[in-house]
């Protein structure tokens, strides 16, 4: 059975230190707990350890202190954790220009943000399976507490979506924004 709500916060790059951009995050993750009071709720974290890179980065220390603000977190992924969830996204792409696009910048530099984004959503909601994500946390919306910095990649995940057969699933995911910055 789906949860009601999927929601990501605190994002984080694995070469960052915890900022004002995670604690705003939790604000605003506690402004939405109240207002989805008697929805079952999933907590999602990514660490972005694959934008850049940073074998250093302490992830118990991160759980401990999202513990210790209480959001404590139902599930947590790195997201080069997600590289096979993309594969599977781009054969799902319906536009050829498109997934040319993508494969080329993928050989060319890296996967995407926008690849990760889009891949992630889906997993939450139950469109496609990563062995990693737990059923017991899909969702049926997902809301992302995001950087504003962050709102040009999310909508070209959106649009990615939208090119698949998964397109009716971008009605169920909604994005806040407060300002912030990404690196």
């Amino acid at each position: 059975m789906k949860k009601d709500l999927s929601v990501e916060y605190a994002h984080i790059y694995s070469n960052q230190k915890i900022a004002s951009e995670q604690t705003l995050s939790l604000k605003l993750l506690s402004a939405v707990k109240a207002e989805n009071i008697d929805s079952q709720i999933s907590l999602v974290v990514m660490v972005d350890d694959y934008s850049f890179p940073d074998p250093t980065f302490n992830y118990s220390e991160f759980t401990q202190w999202l513990n210790e603000h209480d959001h404590k977190p139902n599930f947590l992924i790195r997201e080069s954790q997600l590289i096979p969830t993309c594969d599977e996204v781009i054969k799902e792409i319906n536009d050829n220009e498109l997934t040319d696009e993508l494969e080329s910048y993928i050989k060319n530099k890296k996967y995407p943000c926008s690849l990760f984004i889009a891949s992630w959503y889906l997993i939450r909601l139950g469109a496609i399976e990563n062995p990693l994500f737990p059923q017991t946390e899909v969702a049926n919306r997902l809301l992302n507490i995001l950087p504003q910095s962050f709102k040009p990649y999310e909508d070209k995940a959106l649009d990615i979506i939208l090119k698949t057969r998964f397109d009716s699933n971008v009605s169920s995911i909604e994005n806040r924004y407060f300002d912030g910055r990404s690196i």
